[in-house]
């Protein structure tokens, strides 16, 4: 399985919400199909598709799209496309600079947790 952590994530949100892959589909406009293949593992969902699929199964479509953030997130709209907008651009760098990028986050969030500023 290529996106065992997605396929994971996504099964235990369906879960959650007692939800179908069908009834998933016809809420976030995502092709059935597609979720099928998230849900197997087989593929992983573009960051549009995350965003459309958090918002139904309100999980953060950071989580969902494997990474180290918390399940939910309470967040306003605004905030959510703005999340999205920096997953869109996060997906178009290089393997090189997303591992840079991800490097900063992580000594931020060491420095944040030391309570240095």
């Amino acid at each position: 399985m290529k996106n065992e952590i997605t396929a994971k994530r996504l099964r235990k949100a369906l879960a959650n919400k007692s939800m179908k892959a069908q009834e998933l589909a016809e809420l976030s406009g995502v092709n059935k199909s597609s979720i099928s293949q998230y849900i197997n593992g087989s593929h992983a969902p573009s960051n549009i598709s995350s965003g459309k699929i958090g918002k139904v199964l309100e999980v953060n479509p950071l989580w969902l799209m494997g990474f180290d953030v918390e399940m939910k997130k309470e967040i306003s709209e605004k905030e959510a496309e703005k999340d999205i907008s920096i997953i869109h651009k996060f997906s178009l760098l290089t393997k090189r600079d997303k591992h840079i990028i991800l490097d900063m986050i992580d000594s931020m969030l060491a420095n944040k947790e030391s309570g240095a500023d």
